[in-house]
């Protein structure tokens, strides 16, 4: 039976509103633009992207959102010729998945494929929280109004879970790099797995460092915020075929602003790192021939140590400690291990994600989508 709902009159003026701001004027998208003055790298104004984008989508569930990727952020790096604004990138967390989509499909039915209309909320809410295979429980919309971008839409519990656990690593891995968030504050549970979050990436990115390191084990920042950002690609299908750009993780490190962002972020990850005795900053690497301060000074810490080790092991998700406690007890390389794990966690999470949206965006849109990602990936020349 195909799903039936009413219209209340609150809706049908949200209905009124989003007929009138559909099509946003050329003027209105020129506003969502972030006035780069310091060339600081960011592209989108927080308060424009909150007042002109977020402001049209149901509001009684939306508890959190946060934009990325390179709408948000430049992704162009010094020496590149060309500069390329990305599609915008939005993530809503809502605390009710059904009633969400009840009201997004009265307000954005285009967003939605054809026969998930039809099967109206309940049908939608099933393909994003119960898909089938194992995936990141987010349903992704590529739409082209009010402005063309891309959004997700992920329930609370879903995204404290994978934050925590790191079930997919997917919206973990997202949020391991730098976000612009849309809704502040933040909800206290979301700033207390986000903390866990970064501080689980930071202990996986020392042990992955600490191989072949020695009992002294050192790392610039580049290659330790490199390295983070990495975390969530380990065994991710687009980056071997081609559906990412192959200078991905240089772009995410080294484009404008990127850095202090990334310091920004982990800056008091970093502080209880160091209070615990686990590292120590601002360490002097030996002078290289690169004449960027960021790639000379780091971090260190003792990889032979017994205590340093164990709170890294310590503050990875527990599926992970269990897993590489299992592994290195047996081959005794706990670094490759841990490369190991990440992937069997990244990999079919990031397959099968792809693979509903190939149902949930419609075949028009998967091949639309596709085909712009592969443009920076295996088409790219």
């Amino acid at each position: 039976v195909k799903w039936v709902t009413s219209v209340s009159s609150s809706n049908i003026r949200r209905l009124h509103t989003i007929n009138q701001v559909r099509h946003l004027s050329m003027d209105t998208r020129n506003e969502l633009r972030h006035q780069d003055d310091d060339n600081d790298g960011q592209l989108a104004s927080q308060q424009a992207l909150r007042d002109d984008v977020l402001s049209l989508f149901p509001q009684n569930n939306l508890v959190y959102s946060f934009g990325y990727g390179s709408g948000v952020f430049s992704q162009t790096l010094k020496d590149s010729k060309t500069k390329h604004e990305g599609m915008l990138d939005l993530i809503l967390v809502v605390d009710d998945t059904y009633k969400f989509h009840q009201d997004n499909l009265q307000v954005f039915p285009q967003h939605y494929a054809s026969w998930l209309r039809w099967g109206g909320p309940r049908l939608v809410t099933q393909m994003q929280r119960d898909f089938p295979l194992k995936d990141a429980h987010v349903l992704f919309h590529v739409v082209d109004d009010p402005i063309p971008m891309k959004y997700g839409v992920v329930d609370r519990e879903d995204l404290l879970r994978d934050l925590t656990q790191w079930e997919s690593c997917y919206l973990a891995g997202r949020l391991h790099k730098p976000t612009l968030p849309l809704v502040v504050p933040p909800p206290d549970d979301f700033v207390e797995a986000q903390q866990q979050n970064l501080r689980a990436a930071t202990a996986a990115a020392l042990l992955l460092l600490s191989s072949g390191n020695g009992s002294h084990a050192a790392c610039s920042w580049l290659s330790f915020y490199r390295t983070v950002a990495s975390l969530s690609y380990t065994g991710d299908f687009r980056m071997q075929v081609g559906g990412e750009d192959p200078q991905k993780l240089d772009k995410l490190v080294h484009a404008p602003g990127q850095l202090g962002r990334f310091q920004n972020l982990y800056h008091p990850i970093l502080e209880f790192y160091e209070s615990s005795g686990v590292l120590s900053t601002n360490f002097m690497l030996l002078p290289n021939d690169d004449n960027d301060e960021s790639s000379r000074v780091g971090l260190e810490w003792d990889a032979s140590d017994a205590a340093t080790m164990s709170c890294l092991h310590d503050n990875l998700p527990q599926h992970l400690r269990q897993q590489l406690l299992s592994s290195s007890k047996s081959n005794g390389d706990a670094s490759g291990s841990l490369a190991k794990i990440l992937t069997s966690t990244v990999a079919p999470a990031a397959r099968h994600q792809s693979f509903k949206g190939i149902f949930t965006l419609g075949f028009r849109r998967s091949v639309q989508y596709a085909s712009a990602k592969l443009s920076k990936g295996m088409f790219r020349k």
